[in-house]
């Protein structure tokens, strides 16, 4: 049986901005002409070739669909109905407990067709703490994080969908968890979710 830890969403503000803020403390990458490689053909940068890549259409829709109310369940603890909004880069999704509490925000890159390779080029050098996973069940994915040290209270995950296409977790723990966790571990957990239930779209 696989162990994991619930998210407990208690407490904590999970700021969500994009260009030239930042998401949950992480810095989001922006389409703009500033930021954009030009005519470099991805992947770039340093980032890993996809290979059995996933078609577009897997972002289509909600990122609210991204977790099943099971999932929701298992990871949370308790039924959250995810907040939707059209973020800067595509669709996004924010679960959060009461009163401005801890959040965990799915955010789909649709509007940008860079794939990972942006991740490394312009959000890398950035970041005090940038992890190269193991691929979540085939697709490469990086964590990274503002702040060093094994135990923040937040963490984002990107994961390579195709050479052009990738989707994003961040998760803020709150008070209640800070500390006592890697907040990427957790995040890693609910990406692999979200891949599941993304295949299961492409029908595989």
């Amino acid at each position: 049986m696989k162990l994991r830890t619930t998210i407990v969403l208690l407490s904590s503000a999970f700021l969500l901005a994009a260009c030239s803020g930042t998401t949950g403390g992480h810095p989001t990458p922006v389409a703009s002409s500033s930021s954009l490689p030009g005519n470099e053909v991805p992947p770039y940068g340093g980032a890993p070739k996809v290979e059995n890549p996933l078609p577009d259409s897997v972002l289509s829709g909600s990122a609210c669909d991204a977790l099943s109310p099971q999932q929701v369940h298992y990871n949370f603890g308790t039924d959250l109905v995810g907040q939707p909004e059209d973020g800067p880069l595509g669709p996004k999704c924010t679960w959060s407990g009461p009163n401005g509490g801890s959040m965990l925000t799915i955010f789909y890159t649709t509007k940008q067709k860079e794939g990972l390779s942006i991740i490394y080029k312009q959000v890398k050098p950035q970041m005090k703490r940038f992890d190269v996973l193991p691929p979540i069940q085939g697709y490469p994915a990086v964590a990274y994080d503002l702040k060093p040290g094994p135990k923040n209270d937040g963490c984002q995950i990107a994961v390579g969908l195709s050479d052009t296409l990738e989707f994003e977790v961040g998760l803020d723990l709150g008070d209640f968890n800070r500390g006592k966790t890697d907040a990427c571990g957790l995040a890693a957990d609910v990406t692999g979710d979200v891949v599941t239930t993304l295949k299961k779209k492409a029908g595989r």
